[in-house]
Parts: structure tokens; C-alpha cells; sequence
């Protein structure tokens, strides 16, 4: 009891000198108010993609209600290679600009953080039995070597840690170097990335039950074709699970995007918390 009463004074006497900080803002908090390692005001920002959405693309048209097995126009004139595909939350606001820290800037640090939101997703959308495979979008050599590290690795690693199915990090290639799809209109998108993937050891993938993992999305370009070439090696059924989904719309995301085509060169510093 007494070992516990000191434990629990310690914790107190941290929380008052050095009291814990937003993984998103860098705020202090002395309230205690967390959900995620985020603080309140970062997590009302964080807007999930909810119904009515199409059951196969997971987006949400004009006309769609909340009846489960409402199907889109597009996906019935032109059914996706994948079985579902669903989104976490809206790219926007401090998860957009978590995730440009997280992505382009190397602060690892926010991936525990991103790693439970679309967790959260993931039980939002699918169960574990679903699953024999979880593979995460790959990244080309090149990009990889100026990065130093695949973003959706990292989140897939986290989501097979959280759920017990196996991850594979090296059965997707990408075989074809491509432009940065950010700030490219859907048709340039698709021609982009035709054919950029290739599966090594096809047999392993053969009649697996595969989990696509990606960190953001704007079309679906990029989980549509990484489906497609895993149909291509027999997987049994291919769906997709991305962090978040990016809106397009205003000549703010188009800003954004802009900003993002060109971070993978850009000094580390500009995303850097201000003292």
C-alpha cells in the first residue's frame, strides 16, 4: 500500500513541475484531459469519416443513406479491385499537420499517436478474424533512402502489434518510380501509378486474406492499383484501411498540397516547435 501511495505521489509531483504535453500542439495540460496522448481541443479537431458512406469505397456521395449495403454510383459503373476500403479521419486541422511532421520531417515520436487513431479506425470497420495478412503501401527505393523510413510500415507494425495479425513489410514493391501523387488530378493519378507495384514470392500471398495500409488518401488511386496487383498474385481478398482521407476541395488543401510535394527535400527544422 505503501509502495503504491509513493508511486501514485510521485506521479504528482511530475505532473506539477512537468506537466504532460500534447503529442499534436506541444500544450501542457495540468487538467489531466487526454484522449490518445492528445489533448481535448486536438481531439474534437480530429473529424472521423462517418456514415452514410459506399460500402465498397468507404466515401460518402450525394444520395447515400445509412443502409448497410448502400453501394455508390461509381463503384456499381465501375467496381475497385478491393473488397472495402475505409478511411479513419479527415486530413485536416492538427492531424494534417501531425501527420506532415510525422511523414516528411521524421518525428517518429507522433507515430504511437497516429498508430492509435487508426486503430481506432480499424475497430471501427473490421475485426482481426478478417484478416491473415496486413501489408502496408511500399515506397520506392529512392524515396525510402531520402526519408529513411516508409510511414505506413511503421503504422501497419503498430496495427499488427495491436491485433495479432501478421504483418508482411517487404512482399509489395514498388517496382516503378513515380511522380509524387500529391497535388495530381484523379486521371493523372491513376496513369502515375499503373503498374509501379510488383509482388516477390507471389505463392505467399495466394489465397491470403490481405489488409492494405496506407497513411493518407485522396482518390484511392494508389490503394486501387496496390489491390489490383495483389489480385494479380491470388490473394483471396484484398481491402484497405487508411489513416486519413484528404479533402480537395478549397484552395487551402491545394495549398497544403503544394507545401507537402516538396517536404521529402526540405530542412527538418521548419515543423519544429517554437519555444
Amino acid at each position: 500500500m505503501f509502495q503504491g501511495d509513493l508511486s501514485a505521489l510521485k506521479d504528482a509531483f511530475c505532473d506539477l513541475f512537468f506537466p504532460p504535453s500534447c503529442a499534436f500542439c506541444g500544450r501542457a495540460t495540468m487538467d489531466g484531459t487526454f484522449l490518445r496522448g492528445i489533448c481535448e481541443t486536438c481531439s474534437e479537431s480530429i473529424l472521423p469519416i462517418e456514415p452514410p458512406i459506399c460500402q465498397r469505397c468507404g466515401l460518402s456521395f450525394p444520395g447515400l443513406n445509412d443502409r448497410a449495403a448502400e453501394i455508390c454510383g461509381h463503384c456499381l459503373a465501375d467496381p475497385p479491385p478491393y473488397e472495402r476500403a475505409r478511411f479513419g479521419v479527415r486530413y485536416d486541422g492538427e492531424l494534417r499537420r501531425a501527420l506532415v511532421r510525422f511523414k516528411y520531417y521524421r518525428m517518429l515520436s507522433l507515430s504511437g499517436v497516429l498508430g492509435g487513431i487508426l486503430i481506432e479506425a480499424f475497430h471501427r470497420h473490421f475485426t482481426p478474424g478478417q484478416f491473415d495478412l496486413i501489408i502496408p503501401i511500399p515506397i520506392s527505393k529512392r524515396r525510402l533512402l531520402i526519408r529513411g523510413f516508409n510511414q505506413s510500415a511503421i503504422l501497419a507494425r503498430l496495427l499488427s502489434a495491436h491485433t495479432g495479425i501478421s504483418a508482411d513489410l517487404t512482399r509489395l514493391r514498388k517496382v516503378k518510380e513515380t511522380l509524387p501523387q500529391v497535388g495530381l488530378p484523379r486521371s493523372e493519378r491513376v496513369a502515375n501509378i499503373r503498374n509501379s507495384f510488383g509482388v516477390s514470392r507471389p505463392r505467399r500471398i495466394q489465397g491470403r486474406r490481405v489488409l492494405l495500409v496506407d497513411d493518407v488518401a485522396t482518390t484511392g488511386a494508389t490503394i486501387a492499383e496496390a489491390a489490383r496487383t495483389l489480385q494479380r498474385a491470388k490473394a483471396a481478398s484484398v481491402d484497405a484501411l487508411v489513416l486519413a482521407f484528404r479533402v480537395t476541395s478549397s484552395a487551402q488543401s491545394l495549398a497544403n498540397s503544394a507545401d507537402e510535394a516538396t517536404a521529402d527535400d526540405a530542412p527538418d527544422t521548419r515543423f519544429a516547435r517554437q519555444p
